[in-house]
Formats: structure tokens, C-alpha cells, sequence
């Protein structure tokens, strides 16, 4: 049969057919044509094939995403033509867009795939964007919040803020650590909790050695200290030492014959007997020995007693009886100089009232006090003093004291506090306060004394104040002062 194929466009399925070769008969065997009748022209014999197609499909060109095959019944259609149908799902094709890649086939129609990146490696939290018109890519911030991956191994919860990507530290905390003296940090090279020496300078505990205290870290190792003071229980015939399994101190027995401490001074040894007493036994005798009284020197030891020393000459830099104020204290709120006078109306509970008489053996009867013969203020207020005239103390050589006689009935801290300061030219220096219970309740005149021999100036002054810091406080006679010394010894 003579004339030409047409393959122009075909729909899916669309049976590829011969323009002039009419209806063909029916057919015989497959070798067999059958007899067909003439369209135009007279259709020939049905000649014999290999195939059920006459041409090979293949080579019959289709549109994208489309093959041209054999009918073999498997279609609708004529079987033995060629027909198109779509290719297979996910063969590869080009949509003919330049921000899609790795385009495929998808039921007959060339899918676009994911979006060209055009090879851009962009920093996280930056999203590569590709421009179809002009043909280009660039990036652009995530959003806020969105999860992403940071560069650093040792951020983690990481997200990204404003085109960057922020994490938290990780955190080593609770990663195990050989001893106090490591500490658990991240390793940027693999993001893991590793231990390295930490906590220099601080105090540590070192499992091996209980019985040191005061140890620091020093370079990831627990050295130094020194032995635990378990002295607190030593008494009698026992010694305070320390259990090194425990760390804690217990008692340990003195065997009869051999020393202890409680009977030990200067002028005797202790010897444990077969009671578990602690006796004193005579030594170093003739040897120098300090009796305890700071106006004496010199003293040796006789027979087990310390004695026989001589008096130290003591020199005066300054004295008040408060006689009068013409030595120019300053006053402050609530005190006075003036006779002494007995005081009634205080709460039980702070002790006693004002002294009738001063400590002075003298007919002024003089003392400086907060409200003289009455009770001080019980409204909250700060510190009021009692401020001496500046004493010239430059240059003094040696020891230097402060003394004074005290008659002082007062409510405890955080109701009242009173303290006894020293003014060295640059700082007020705090030599004592009241502070917590219980009550100060003194009943008689009581010497009071004060190493100052560090603050000697030639503008130094003492003072001597209280506060009243929470309301509820206790109805108290306060402060009573006589006798204020500055010397280079303190006799009774």
C-alpha cells in the first residue's frame, strides 16, 4: 500500500493511522492479510508481518513526557497501530524554567522540581532565592524563631533571629567531673561536656585527706590546708583529735602518767593520773612566766606560781573624769555631762537603771550618759554619740590602750545596738559593739579596755553611740561613762 505516516499531535492514546488506506477486512492468521476494501484506492492484501505494528513506535516523535508505542490490546484503540501515551513517572525532562531543577515527568506532564540554588552554600538562617527573570540567585533572612543549626557545636535550642542563628550555651552543669577542683565545659570541636581544672582559689574537700581543712583548687588538684582544730575537745584526760575516716573530731584517752593541757601554764605541766584527772605538776621553775596582770613584768616561776615581777610605770596621753565637758566632747542626741543620778521606769527585762554615783573617787560625781538619770528613746533612730576632742597620738611609741569604766543596760540587735569606735585620721575603726542576745545588764561599774595601738594619729578621737533599728525595743537606761583613758598599759 503506498502513501505516508502521519504523526503530527497526536492525544494520548491517539491511534497513529495510514491516510489512505481505508478499513482493512477482517483478517486471517497472523501471516494471512485480510482482504481490504478501497477508500481512495483499492487497499491491498493484508501481507505478512513479524509484528502487530508495520513501523517500529519508537522512532515516531512525541511531545514531552509522552513514548509512541504498539497497541497490542493493551489500549483503546486499534490493536497493531502505534499510539502515544504518557511516558513513565519520574523520567527526567526540562520544563524550560531556569529556577526549577531536576524537572520530571508526572502522568504525561514535565514537572518543575525543587528550587535552583545555582550552587550557593548560604550561612544558616539564609534561604538561597532564585529570580526567574533575571535569571540569578540570591539570599534572604529565615524567619524569626524558625529552627536552624549553629556553626558552633556548643549552642544548642539554636534559632534564627533577624538572619542570624542564635543558640544557648550548653550546659556541662551536671556533666561528671572527677573531683571540686574540674569543671564540665564544651568542647567546640565536638560540642561534648568534657572536664577540665575549674574553681581555682576556692575551697574544696578532699575525700583522701578529711582531716585537712582550709584546702583550695589548684590546678584541678585539692592541695594545702591545714590539720583540723579539734582543741574545742580537749579536756581533762582526753584529746580533741580528728577521725580521719569521719573528718570529725572525737576524744581520744590519755593514758595515766602521760600530759595534758588543762592544767598547763606557764609555770606547770599537766600529768594525767590513774583517775583520769588532769593534774597540775610544778615546771620551768625560775623561768619567765606572764601573770596576766599588764602592769607588771618580769615575773618568774616558783614552785608552780607566777610571780615576783615588778610594776610597769604607766604613762597617761590622755584622761577625763567628765568632771566638767571642759575638754570639749560633742554631744550628740541624748547625751549628757553631768552629776550621776539613779534612773527608775525601765522594762525588767533590760537590767538595771543609772548609777547614783560615779566610778571616780572624787566629790565631782561626774559621768557622761544618754539622758542622765531617766531612759533613752524608744522611737527608731540612728546612731547618736558621744564624740571626744581630737587627741594627738602621732607619736606615741609601743603599746597604746583605750580604757574606761561602763555602766550600760541595753536592748539587743536588731532593737538596739551601741558600739566603741576609733577615728585614725582617714576611717572610723569599730572596737566593739553590743550586738545580738542577750541584754546588756550592767549592775555595777565595769573596766573596759582596747588595744588602739594601730590607729595612733595625730587627729584621732574615740566615740561611743547607740541606734534603736526596730520598734518593739525594750525601755532602757542606756549608756553611763567615767574614767576614759588612753595609756601604755591597763592597771586595774
Amino acid at each position: 500500500m503506498g502513501g505516508s505516516l502521519v504523526v503530527g499531535a497526536c492525544a494520548q492514546g491517539e491511534v497513529i493511522t495510514e491516510d489512505d488506506g481505508g478499513t482493512g477486512a477482517s483478517g486471517g492468521t497472523a501471516n494471512v492479510g485480510g482482504m481490504g476494501t478501497g477508500g481512495s484506492s483499492e487497499g491491498g492484501s493484508g501481507a505478512g508481518n513479524s509484528g502487530l505494528c508495520d513501523i517500529d513506535c519508537s522512532t515516531i516523535a512525541t511531545p514531552d513526557c509522552n513514548v509512541a508505542v504498539c497497541n497490542e490490546g493493551q489500549y483503546m484503540g486499534t490493536v497493531g497501530q502505534c499510539v502515544v501515551v504518557p511516558d513513565e513517572n519520574g523520567t527526567a525532562c526540562e520544563d524550560g524554567l531556569f529556577c526549577t531543577v531536576n524537572d520530571a515527568c508526572q502522568d504525561g506532564v514535565c514537572v518543575g522540581g525543587p528550587e535552583n540554588d545555582c550552587g550557593l552554600d548560604p550561612a544558616p538562617c539564609q534561604i538561597p532565592t532564585c529570580d526567574e527573570a533575571s535569571q540569578t540567585c540570591s539570599t534572604t533572612p529565615a524567619g524569626n524563631g524558625d529552627p536552624c543549626t549553629s556553626d558552633d557545636l556548643c549552642e544548642v535550642n539554636a534559632t534564627c533571629q533577624n538572619g542570624l542563628c542564635v543558640g544557648q550555651i550548653k550546659d556541662c552543669f551536671f556533666s561528671p567531673v572527677p573531683n571540686e577542683c574540674h569543671v564540665s565545659v564544651c568542647d567546640p570541636a565536638d560540642g561534648m561536656c568534657k572536664p577540665e581544672p575549674g574553681n581555682e582559689g576556692l575551697g574544696c574537700t578532699d575525700s583522701n585527706d578529711l582531716c585537712t581543712v582550709g584546702k583550695t583548687c589548684s590546678a584541678g588538684s585539692c592541695v594545702g590546708g591545714a590539720p583540723m582544730d579539734c582543741s574545742a575537745l580537749t579536756m581533762g584526760c582526753f584529746d580533741g583529735v580528728c577521725d580521719p575516716m569521719t573528718g570529725q573530731c572525737v576524744q581520744q584517752p590519755i593514758p595515766p602518767g602521760q600530759m595534758c593541757q588543762s592544767a598547763a601554764d606557764d609555770c606547770n605541766i599537766g600529768i594525767c593520773d590513774m583517775n583520769g584527772s588532769c593534774n597540775p605538776v610544778p615546771a620551768n621553775e625560775g623561768g619567765a612566766c606572764e601573770d596576766g596582770n599588764s602592769c607588771t613584768a618580769g615575773e618568774t616561776c616558783t614552785m608552780g606560781v607566777c610571780g615576783g615581777g615588778s610594776m610597769v610605770p604607766q604613762t597617761t596621753y590622755f584622761s577625763e573624769d567628765f568632771a566638767d565637758n571642759s575638754a570639749g566632747w560633742t554631744l550628740g542626741m541624748e547625751w549628757q555631762i553631768g552629776p550621776a543620778m539613779s534612773s527608775t521606769g525601765h522594762t525588767s527585762s533590760c537590767g538595771n537603771g543609772d548609777p547614783a554615783m560615779d566610778h571616780t573617787p572624787t566629790g565631782d560625781n561626774g559621768v557622761a550618759g544618754a539622758v542622765i538619770g531617766g531612759n533613752v528613746s524608744t522611737t527608731i533612730h540612728p546612731y547618736y554619740y558621744l564624740t571626744s576632742p581630737v587627741i594627738d597620738t602621732s607619736g606615741v611609741t609601743g603599746s597604746m590602750w583605750l580604757s574606761f569604766y561602763r555602766w550600760l543596760n541595753s536592748d539587743y540587735t536588731n532593737f538596739m545596738n551601741n558600739t566603741v569606735e576609733v577615728y585614725d585620721g582617714s576611717t572610723w575603726n569599730l572596737l566593739w559593739e553590743s550586738g545580738p542576745p542577750p541584754n546588756v545588764t550592767d549592775a555595777m561599774w565595769s573596766q573596759q579596755a582596747y588595744d588602739i595601738s594601730a590607729y595612733k594619729s595625730n587627729v584621732m578621737q574615740i566615740r561611743f553611740g547607740y541606734e534603736v533599728g526596730s520598734s518593739g525595743v525594750y525601755t532602757c537606761s542606756g549608756w553611763n561613762l567615767d574614767d576614759v583613758a588612753i595609756t601604755n598599759v591597763v592597771c586595774p
